[in-house]
Protein backbone atom coordinates (compact mmCIF):
# COMPACT_ATOMS: atom_id res chain seq x y z
CA UNK A 1 0.00 0.00 0.00
CA UNK A 2 2.98 2.35 0.97
CA UNK A 3 4.95 1.40 -2.65
CA UNK A 4 1.64 2.32 -4.31
CA UNK A 5 0.88 5.47 -2.34
CA UNK A 6 4.44 6.21 -3.27
CA UNK A 7 4.35 5.69 -6.95
CA UNK A 8 0.70 7.57 -7.33
CA UNK A 9 2.97 10.74 -5.65
CA UNK A 10 5.90 10.37 -7.86
CA UNK A 11 3.30 10.34 -11.00
CA UNK A 12 1.56 13.22 -9.50
CA UNK A 13 4.58 15.38 -9.14
CA UNK A 14 6.03 14.15 -12.61
CA UNK A 15 2.98 14.93 -13.94
CA UNK A 16 2.23 18.84 -12.34
CA UNK A 17 6.78 18.97 -13.41
CA UNK A 18 5.31 18.46 -17.01
CA UNK A 19 2.61 20.79 -16.80
CA UNK A 20 5.13 23.28 -15.56
CA UNK A 21 7.35 22.54 -18.28
CA UNK A 22 4.95 22.91 -20.88
CA UNK A 23 3.50 26.50 -19.13
CA UNK A 24 7.44 28.00 -19.01
CA UNK A 25 7.94 26.55 -22.36
CA UNK A 26 4.93 28.80 -23.67
CA UNK A 27 6.05 31.78 -21.49
CA UNK A 28 7.85 34.79 -23.88
CA UNK A 29 10.89 36.00 -22.40
CA UNK A 30 12.96 38.91 -23.49
CA UNK A 31 16.05 37.37 -24.55
CA UNK A 32 13.98 34.78 -26.95
CA UNK A 33 14.60 35.37 -30.87
CA UNK A 34 11.49 36.85 -32.45
CA UNK A 35 9.21 35.72 -34.71
CA UNK A 36 6.28 37.97 -36.01
CA UNK A 37 3.89 35.63 -33.95
CA UNK A 38 6.37 35.25 -30.69
CA UNK A 39 6.59 39.36 -31.28
CA UNK A 40 2.32 39.87 -31.32
CA UNK A 41 1.86 37.16 -28.89
CA UNK A 42 4.40 39.49 -26.27
CA UNK A 43 2.47 42.78 -27.07
CA UNK A 44 -1.27 41.81 -27.53
CA UNK A 45 -1.21 41.34 -23.88
CA UNK A 46 -0.14 45.49 -23.49
CA UNK A 47 -2.67 46.35 -26.66
CA UNK A 48 -5.61 45.17 -25.11
CA UNK A 49 -4.80 46.89 -21.83
CA UNK A 50 -4.18 50.09 -23.63
CA UNK A 51 -7.87 49.69 -25.67
CA UNK A 52 -9.39 48.57 -22.59
CA UNK A 53 -8.01 51.63 -20.60
CA UNK A 54 -9.46 53.92 -22.98
CA UNK A 55 -12.43 52.58 -23.85
CA UNK A 56 -13.47 53.98 -20.18
CA UNK A 57 -14.15 57.53 -22.07
CA UNK A 58 -16.34 56.18 -24.72
CA UNK A 59 -18.36 53.46 -22.79
CA UNK A 60 -18.79 56.78 -20.70
CA UNK A 61 -19.60 59.35 -23.90
CA UNK A 62 -22.01 56.60 -25.30
CA UNK A 63 -24.17 56.22 -22.33
CA UNK A 64 -24.04 60.18 -21.44
CA UNK A 65 -25.16 61.15 -25.09
CA UNK A 66 -27.94 58.66 -24.75
CA UNK A 67 -29.14 59.14 -21.17
CA UNK A 68 -28.37 62.69 -20.32
CA UNK A 69 -28.54 64.42 -23.73
CA UNK A 70 -25.87 66.07 -26.04
CA UNK A 71 -25.48 69.33 -24.40
CA UNK A 72 -23.72 66.79 -21.12
CA UNK A 73 -22.01 64.76 -23.79
CA UNK A 74 -20.36 67.71 -25.10
CA UNK A 75 -19.66 69.05 -21.82
CA UNK A 76 -17.67 66.01 -20.68
CA UNK A 77 -15.75 66.02 -23.80
CA UNK A 78 -14.92 69.76 -23.36
CA UNK A 79 -13.48 68.55 -19.82
CA UNK A 80 -11.66 65.29 -20.36
CA UNK A 81 -8.68 66.60 -21.95
CA UNK A 82 -7.79 67.86 -18.19
CA UNK A 83 -7.61 64.31 -16.76
CA UNK A 84 -5.73 63.09 -19.16
CA UNK A 85 -3.52 65.76 -18.70
CA UNK A 86 -3.14 65.23 -15.45
CA UNK A 87 -2.69 61.34 -15.63
CA UNK A 88 -0.10 61.47 -18.36
CA UNK A 89 2.39 62.01 -15.23
CA UNK A 90 1.53 57.76 -15.67
CA UNK A 91 3.51 57.59 -19.08
CA UNK A 92 6.23 59.82 -17.42
CA UNK A 93 7.13 56.90 -14.69
CA UNK A 94 5.78 53.94 -16.81
CA UNK A 95 7.53 54.78 -19.79
CA UNK A 96 11.31 56.03 -18.53
CA UNK A 97 11.06 53.00 -15.56
CA UNK A 98 10.60 50.45 -18.15
CA UNK A 99 13.23 50.85 -19.36
CA UNK A 100 15.36 51.01 -15.99
CA UNK A 101 13.82 47.65 -15.05
CA UNK A 102 14.14 46.05 -17.74
CA UNK A 103 18.04 46.82 -18.20
CA UNK A 104 18.53 45.89 -15.03
CA UNK A 105 16.79 42.39 -15.74
CA UNK A 106 19.01 42.22 -18.77
CA UNK A 107 22.00 42.49 -16.81
CA UNK A 108 21.13 40.12 -13.74
CA UNK A 109 20.84 42.53 -11.46
CA UNK A 110 17.42 41.25 -9.97
CA UNK A 111 17.88 43.18 -6.92
CA UNK A 112 18.30 46.28 -8.48
CA UNK A 113 15.39 45.41 -10.45
CA UNK A 114 13.18 45.18 -6.97
CA UNK A 115 14.56 48.26 -5.71
CA UNK A 116 13.66 50.50 -8.38
CA UNK A 117 10.38 48.98 -9.05
CA UNK A 118 9.51 49.73 -5.03
CA UNK A 119 10.81 53.24 -5.33
CA UNK A 120 9.16 53.94 -8.70
CA UNK A 121 5.97 52.50 -7.88
CA UNK A 122 6.26 54.33 -4.29
CA UNK A 123 7.32 57.91 -6.20
CA UNK A 124 4.27 57.26 -8.90
CA UNK A 125 1.31 56.97 -5.78
CA UNK A 126 2.67 60.02 -4.21
CA UNK A 127 3.33 62.45 -6.93
CA UNK A 128 -0.27 61.59 -8.45
CA UNK A 129 -2.04 62.17 -5.18
CA UNK A 130 -0.39 65.63 -5.32
CA UNK A 131 -1.53 66.40 -8.97
CA UNK A 132 -5.00 65.14 -8.45
CA UNK A 133 -5.27 67.62 -5.09
CA UNK A 134 -3.53 70.85 -7.68
CA UNK A 135 -6.01 69.64 -10.54
CA UNK A 136 -9.08 69.57 -8.37
CA UNK A 137 -8.14 72.95 -6.87
CA UNK A 138 -7.85 74.46 -10.34
CA UNK A 139 -10.53 72.80 -11.77
CA UNK A 140 -13.22 75.33 -12.26
CA UNK A 141 -10.43 77.60 -13.92
CA UNK A 142 -9.53 75.42 -16.45
CA UNK A 143 -13.16 74.38 -17.33
CA UNK A 144 -13.87 77.64 -18.05
CA UNK A 145 -10.22 78.14 -20.14
CA UNK A 146 -11.87 75.51 -21.78
CA UNK A 147 -15.09 77.11 -22.87
CA UNK A 148 -17.43 75.88 -20.36
CA UNK A 149 -20.54 78.27 -19.99
CA UNK A 150 -23.10 78.20 -17.31
CA UNK A 151 -24.92 75.06 -18.50
CA UNK A 152 -22.20 72.86 -18.96
CA UNK A 153 -20.28 73.59 -16.18
CA UNK A 154 -21.90 72.03 -13.06
CA UNK A 155 -21.37 68.84 -15.52
CA UNK A 156 -17.68 70.12 -15.82
CA UNK A 157 -17.16 70.01 -12.66
CA UNK A 158 -19.23 66.84 -11.37
CA UNK A 159 -17.51 64.55 -14.01
CA UNK A 160 -14.09 66.07 -13.71
CA UNK A 161 -14.17 65.95 -9.92
CA UNK A 162 -14.45 62.24 -9.36
CA UNK A 163 -12.10 61.73 -12.08
CA UNK A 164 -9.39 63.50 -10.83
CA UNK A 165 -9.73 61.86 -7.63
CA UNK A 166 -8.89 58.97 -9.13
CA UNK A 167 -5.85 60.16 -10.72
CA UNK A 168 -3.37 57.93 -8.28
CA UNK A 169 -5.45 54.72 -9.13
CA UNK A 170 -5.25 55.46 -13.05
CA UNK A 171 -1.42 56.32 -12.40
CA UNK A 172 -1.18 52.80 -10.73
CA UNK A 173 -3.00 51.06 -13.19
CA UNK A 174 -1.02 52.13 -15.82
CA UNK A 175 2.20 51.93 -14.29
CA UNK A 176 2.36 48.63 -12.87
CA UNK A 177 1.32 47.31 -16.93
CA UNK A 178 4.53 48.78 -17.93
CA UNK A 179 6.72 47.55 -15.30
CA UNK A 180 5.36 44.13 -15.29
CA UNK A 181 5.48 44.11 -19.11
CA UNK A 182 9.38 44.99 -18.72
CA UNK A 183 9.38 42.00 -16.13
CA UNK A 184 8.22 40.18 -18.47
CA UNK A 185 4.65 39.00 -17.64
CA UNK A 186 2.08 41.63 -19.89
CA UNK A 187 -0.72 39.06 -19.32
CA UNK A 188 -1.34 39.62 -15.92
CA UNK A 189 -1.86 43.32 -16.52
CA UNK A 190 -3.97 42.34 -19.57
CA UNK A 191 -6.29 40.03 -17.61
CA UNK A 192 -6.55 42.71 -14.69
CA UNK A 193 -7.13 45.04 -16.91
CA UNK A 194 -10.11 43.09 -18.83
CA UNK A 195 -11.54 42.90 -15.82
CA UNK A 196 -11.69 46.64 -14.80
CA UNK A 197 -12.98 47.38 -18.22
CA UNK A 198 -15.82 44.82 -18.25
CA UNK A 199 -16.63 46.10 -14.44
CA UNK A 200 -16.62 50.13 -16.08
CA UNK A 201 -19.20 48.47 -18.69
CA UNK A 202 -21.50 46.95 -16.37
CA UNK A 203 -21.18 49.38 -13.74
CA UNK A 204 -21.88 52.37 -16.62
CA UNK A 205 -25.38 50.46 -17.38
CA UNK A 206 -26.31 50.27 -13.80
CA UNK A 207 -25.83 53.57 -12.44
CA UNK A 208 -26.62 55.84 -15.92
CA UNK A 209 -29.10 53.45 -17.74
CA UNK A 210 -30.77 51.43 -14.56
CA UNK A 211 -30.62 53.88 -11.92
CA UNK A 212 -30.44 57.69 -13.86
CA UNK A 213 -27.43 58.60 -12.32
CA UNK A 214 -26.30 60.87 -15.13
CA UNK A 215 -22.75 62.10 -15.26
CA UNK A 216 -22.14 61.42 -11.57
CA UNK A 217 -22.73 57.77 -12.71
CA UNK A 218 -20.59 57.77 -15.42
CA UNK A 219 -17.92 59.12 -13.33
CA UNK A 220 -18.34 56.91 -10.62
CA UNK A 221 -18.38 53.55 -12.69
CA UNK A 222 -14.78 55.16 -14.29
CA UNK A 223 -14.01 55.25 -11.09
CA UNK A 224 -14.43 52.06 -9.29
CA UNK A 225 -13.25 50.53 -12.70
CA UNK A 226 -9.50 52.48 -12.35
CA UNK A 227 -9.93 51.17 -8.32
CA UNK A 228 -9.87 47.96 -9.65
CA UNK A 229 -7.09 48.28 -11.98
CA UNK A 230 -5.15 50.34 -9.79
CA UNK A 231 -4.70 48.14 -6.83
CA UNK A 232 -5.15 44.29 -8.02
CA UNK A 233 -1.95 44.43 -9.79
CA UNK A 234 -0.16 46.12 -6.37
CA UNK A 235 -2.02 42.88 -4.06
CA UNK A 236 -0.64 40.49 -6.77
CA UNK A 237 2.71 41.54 -6.74
CA UNK A 238 3.16 41.69 -2.97
CA UNK A 239 1.62 38.29 -2.16
CA UNK A 240 3.59 36.58 -5.80
CA UNK A 241 6.62 35.91 -6.20
CA UNK A 242 6.12 34.70 -9.65
CA UNK A 243 5.80 38.01 -11.18
CA UNK A 244 9.63 38.99 -11.82
CA UNK A 245 9.14 42.03 -9.88
CA UNK A 246 8.73 42.33 -5.92
CA UNK A 247 8.42 45.46 -3.27
CA UNK A 248 11.72 45.56 -1.13
CA UNK A 249 12.65 47.53 1.20
CA UNK A 250 12.40 50.87 0.50
CA UNK A 251 15.38 53.64 -0.49
CA UNK A 252 15.35 57.20 -1.95
CA UNK A 253 16.87 56.81 -5.22
CA UNK A 254 17.89 59.90 -7.15
CA UNK A 255 20.01 58.68 -10.03
CA UNK A 256 17.00 56.22 -10.97
CA UNK A 257 14.52 59.23 -10.48
CA UNK A 258 17.04 61.18 -12.77
CA UNK A 259 17.23 58.73 -15.66
CA UNK A 260 13.06 57.90 -15.14
CA UNK A 261 12.56 61.26 -16.00
CA UNK A 262 14.73 61.78 -18.86
CA UNK A 263 13.71 58.53 -20.59
CA UNK A 264 10.04 58.94 -20.00
CA UNK A 265 9.74 62.69 -20.63
CA UNK A 266 9.00 61.62 -24.70
CA UNK A 267 5.97 59.85 -23.58
CA UNK A 268 4.85 61.90 -21.23
CA UNK A 269 5.12 64.82 -23.45
CA UNK A 270 3.20 62.87 -26.13
CA UNK A 271 0.17 61.74 -23.90
CA UNK A 272 0.18 65.88 -22.76
CA UNK A 273 0.08 67.26 -26.11
CA UNK A 274 -2.68 64.98 -26.87
CA UNK A 275 -5.33 66.80 -24.14
CA UNK A 276 -4.04 69.82 -25.33
CA UNK A 277 -4.49 69.39 -28.85
CA UNK A 278 -7.89 68.22 -28.49
CA UNK A 279 -8.63 71.70 -26.39
CA UNK A 280 -7.40 73.49 -29.41
CA UNK A 281 -10.11 71.15 -31.60
CA UNK A 282 -13.05 71.94 -28.97
CA UNK A 283 -12.29 75.83 -29.29
CA UNK A 284 -11.79 75.88 -33.12
CA UNK A 285 -14.89 74.30 -33.37
CA UNK A 286 -17.06 75.96 -30.81
CA UNK A 287 -15.94 79.35 -32.72
CA UNK A 288 -16.73 77.37 -36.47
CA UNK A 289 -20.59 75.24 -35.54
CA UNK A 290 -20.82 75.93 -31.83
CA UNK A 291 -22.18 73.13 -29.56
CA UNK A 292 -22.17 70.71 -32.77
CA UNK A 293 -19.06 70.58 -33.64
CA UNK A 294 -17.89 69.86 -29.51
CA UNK A 295 -20.15 67.07 -30.07
CA UNK A 296 -19.17 65.37 -33.54
CA UNK A 297 -15.33 66.28 -31.97
CA UNK A 298 -16.26 63.70 -29.30
CA UNK A 299 -17.44 60.98 -31.16
CA UNK A 300 -13.92 61.32 -33.38
CA UNK A 301 -12.06 61.80 -30.15
CA UNK A 302 -13.12 58.81 -28.85
CA UNK A 303 -12.41 56.82 -31.63
CA UNK A 304 -9.25 58.21 -31.95
CA UNK A 305 -8.25 57.03 -28.16
CA UNK A 306 -9.19 53.16 -29.49
CA UNK A 307 -7.20 53.46 -32.74
CA UNK A 308 -4.39 55.58 -31.39
CA UNK A 309 -4.18 52.92 -28.39
CA UNK A 310 -3.59 50.12 -31.01
CA UNK A 311 0.00 51.91 -32.15
CA UNK A 312 0.59 52.87 -28.29
CA UNK A 313 0.14 49.15 -27.26
CA UNK A 314 2.55 48.04 -29.67
CA UNK A 315 4.83 50.47 -29.34
CA UNK A 316 5.32 50.68 -25.24
CA UNK A 317 4.86 46.54 -25.40
CA UNK A 318 7.79 45.96 -27.37
CA UNK A 319 9.67 48.67 -26.20
CA UNK A 320 11.27 46.19 -23.15
CA UNK A 321 12.63 44.20 -26.16
CA UNK A 322 14.99 46.85 -27.93
CA UNK A 323 16.19 48.31 -24.00
CA UNK A 324 16.71 44.76 -23.35
CA UNK A 325 18.64 44.04 -26.15
CA UNK A 326 20.32 47.18 -26.72
CA UNK A 327 21.49 46.39 -23.00
CA UNK A 328 23.23 42.82 -23.83
CA UNK A 329 24.38 44.10 -27.85
CA UNK A 330 22.38 41.73 -29.13
CA UNK A 331 22.34 43.72 -32.22
CA UNK A 332 21.36 41.04 -34.65
CA UNK A 333 18.02 40.38 -32.46
CA UNK A 334 17.47 44.05 -32.32
CA UNK A 335 17.86 44.77 -35.91
CA UNK A 336 15.36 42.01 -36.38
CA UNK A 337 12.46 43.24 -33.95
CA UNK A 338 13.23 46.51 -35.75
CA UNK A 339 12.08 45.38 -39.29
CA UNK A 340 9.74 43.20 -37.92
CA UNK A 341 8.18 46.00 -35.72
CA UNK A 342 8.32 48.96 -38.04
CA UNK A 343 6.62 46.66 -40.80
CA UNK A 344 4.10 45.75 -38.33
CA UNK A 345 2.83 49.36 -37.32
CA UNK A 346 2.99 50.21 -41.20
CA UNK A 347 0.67 47.56 -41.91
CA UNK A 348 -1.76 47.88 -38.87
CA UNK A 349 -2.21 51.65 -39.90
CA UNK A 350 -3.39 50.55 -43.22
CA UNK A 351 -5.39 47.38 -41.63
CA UNK A 352 -7.08 50.09 -38.97
CA UNK A 353 -7.92 52.91 -41.55
CA UNK A 354 -10.00 50.25 -43.48
CA UNK A 355 -11.76 49.11 -40.49
CA UNK A 356 -12.44 52.92 -39.47
CA UNK A 357 -14.58 53.11 -43.35
CA UNK A 358 -16.14 50.59 -42.04
CA UNK A 359 -17.32 51.72 -38.91
CA UNK A 360 -17.67 55.57 -39.69
CA UNK A 361 -21.41 55.42 -40.43
CA UNK A 362 -22.18 52.96 -37.39
CA UNK A 363 -20.38 53.91 -35.15
CA UNK A 364 -21.98 57.93 -35.91
CA UNK A 365 -25.11 56.57 -35.15
CA UNK A 366 -24.97 55.09 -32.24
CA UNK A 367 -23.91 58.96 -30.70
CA UNK A 368 -26.37 60.61 -32.91
CA UNK A 369 -28.81 58.73 -35.16
CA UNK A 370 -31.38 61.19 -33.61
CA UNK A 371 -29.94 64.01 -34.93
CA UNK A 372 -29.68 64.21 -38.87
CA UNK A 373 -27.55 67.71 -39.02
CA UNK A 374 -25.19 66.38 -36.08
CA UNK A 375 -25.10 62.61 -38.10
CA UNK A 376 -23.99 63.90 -40.80
CA UNK A 377 -21.34 66.48 -39.39
CA UNK A 378 -19.81 63.55 -37.64
CA UNK A 379 -19.70 61.48 -40.40
CA UNK A 380 -18.02 63.85 -42.87
CA UNK A 381 -15.17 64.77 -40.20
CA UNK A 382 -14.91 60.77 -39.72
CA UNK A 383 -14.22 60.33 -43.49
CA UNK A 384 -11.24 62.94 -43.15
CA UNK A 385 -9.82 62.22 -39.58
CA UNK A 386 -9.60 58.66 -40.16
CA UNK A 387 -6.77 59.36 -43.28
CA UNK A 388 -4.25 59.87 -40.34
CA UNK A 389 -4.50 56.69 -38.73
CA UNK A 390 -3.12 55.02 -42.04
CA UNK A 391 0.71 57.04 -41.60
CA UNK A 392 0.78 57.25 -37.52
CA UNK A 393 2.14 54.21 -36.34
CA UNK A 394 5.90 54.76 -37.38
CA UNK A 395 5.92 58.08 -35.96
CA UNK A 396 4.45 56.87 -32.19
CA UNK A 397 6.39 53.95 -32.75
CA UNK A 398 9.57 55.65 -33.00
CA UNK A 399 9.18 57.59 -30.23
CA UNK A 400 8.63 54.54 -28.20
CA UNK A 401 11.77 52.77 -29.74
CA UNK A 402 14.36 55.69 -28.92
CA UNK A 403 13.05 55.53 -25.37
CA UNK A 404 14.44 52.23 -25.07
CA UNK A 405 17.28 53.13 -26.73
CA UNK A 406 17.56 55.59 -23.87
CA UNK A 407 17.62 58.73 -26.46
CA UNK A 408 14.95 60.89 -25.14
CA UNK A 409 15.51 64.20 -26.72
CA UNK A 410 14.64 62.45 -30.01
CA UNK A 411 11.43 60.87 -28.94
CA UNK A 412 10.69 64.10 -28.06
CA UNK A 413 11.42 66.31 -30.44
CA UNK A 414 8.97 63.22 -32.81
CA UNK A 415 6.14 63.56 -29.82
CA UNK A 416 6.36 67.30 -29.95
CA UNK A 417 6.33 67.28 -33.62
CA UNK A 418 3.65 65.37 -33.97
CA UNK A 419 1.12 65.98 -31.20
CA UNK A 420 1.29 69.69 -30.92
CA UNK A 421 3.02 71.58 -33.21
CA UNK A 422 1.98 70.42 -36.37
CA UNK A 423 -1.47 69.71 -35.23
CA UNK A 424 -2.16 72.85 -33.68
CA UNK A 425 -0.78 74.90 -36.46
CA UNK A 426 -2.80 72.59 -38.90
CA UNK A 427 -5.88 73.34 -36.66
CA UNK A 428 -5.13 77.12 -36.72
CA UNK A 429 -4.52 77.58 -40.51
CA UNK A 430 -6.39 74.89 -42.62
CA UNK A 431 -9.91 76.52 -41.38
CA UNK A 432 -8.86 79.43 -43.05
CA UNK A 433 -9.04 77.78 -46.65
CA UNK A 434 -11.54 74.96 -45.86
CA UNK A 435 -13.95 75.80 -42.81
CA UNK A 436 -14.51 73.35 -40.93
CA UNK A 437 -13.22 70.28 -43.45
CA UNK A 438 -9.69 71.86 -41.81
CA UNK A 439 -10.26 70.91 -38.99
CA UNK A 440 -11.02 67.73 -39.66
CA UNK A 441 -7.96 67.01 -41.99
CA UNK A 442 -5.44 69.03 -39.07
CA UNK A 443 -4.66 65.22 -37.97
CA UNK A 444 -3.56 64.09 -40.87
CA UNK A 445 -1.61 66.87 -42.10
CA UNK A 446 0.24 66.60 -39.19
CA UNK A 447 1.08 63.00 -39.07
CA UNK A 448 1.99 63.43 -42.75
CA UNK A 449 4.70 66.54 -41.51
CA UNK A 450 6.10 64.23 -38.66
CA UNK A 451 6.45 60.89 -40.89
CA UNK A 452 8.74 62.55 -43.12
CA UNK A 453 11.08 63.60 -40.05
CA UNK A 454 10.54 60.25 -38.05
CA UNK A 455 11.96 58.82 -41.72
CA UNK A 456 14.88 61.06 -41.54
CA UNK A 457 15.69 60.27 -37.38
CA UNK A 458 15.76 56.71 -37.97
CA UNK A 459 18.26 56.86 -41.09
CA UNK A 460 20.34 59.08 -39.45
CA UNK A 461 20.52 56.70 -36.31
CA UNK A 462 20.58 53.51 -37.65
CA UNK A 463 24.29 53.02 -37.34
CA UNK A 464 24.76 54.78 -34.42
CA UNK A 465 21.95 52.32 -32.70
CA UNK A 466 22.88 48.95 -34.67
CA UNK A 467 19.25 48.28 -36.17
CA UNK A 468 19.74 49.60 -39.69
CA UNK A 469 19.98 46.15 -41.60
CA UNK A 470 22.17 45.26 -44.56
CA UNK A 471 18.97 43.83 -46.27
CA UNK A 472 16.81 47.08 -45.47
Amino acid sequence: MEQHETLMSRRTNTKKSSLSSRFLKRRIKLSDHFTYTRLFRFVIPTILMMLFTSMYGVVDGLYVNNYVGKEAFAAVTLITPFPLLVGAFAYLIGGGGSAVISRAIAAGKQDEANRSFTFLTIGSVVGAVILAIAGILCLPFVARLMGADADAMPYCLTYGRILLACIPLYVLQNVFQSFLTAAGHPKVGLLINLVSAASNLVLDFIFVGVLKQGVVGAALATAVSQMIGGIVPFIAVHISHNLGLRFVHPHFMPDVLKEVLANGVSEFISEIFHPLASVMYNYKLSQLVGLNGVAAYGVLMNVGFLFGAVFLGFAVGCAPLFSYNYERKNFGELRNLFRKSATSVVLMGFLLYGIALCIEGPFAKIFFGHDEALLTMTEEGFALHSLSYMVMGLAVFTSAFFTALQNSRISFIISFMRTLLFEVLAILILPLFFDINGVWAASLTAELLALVFTIGFLLKYRKKYHYGSKRL
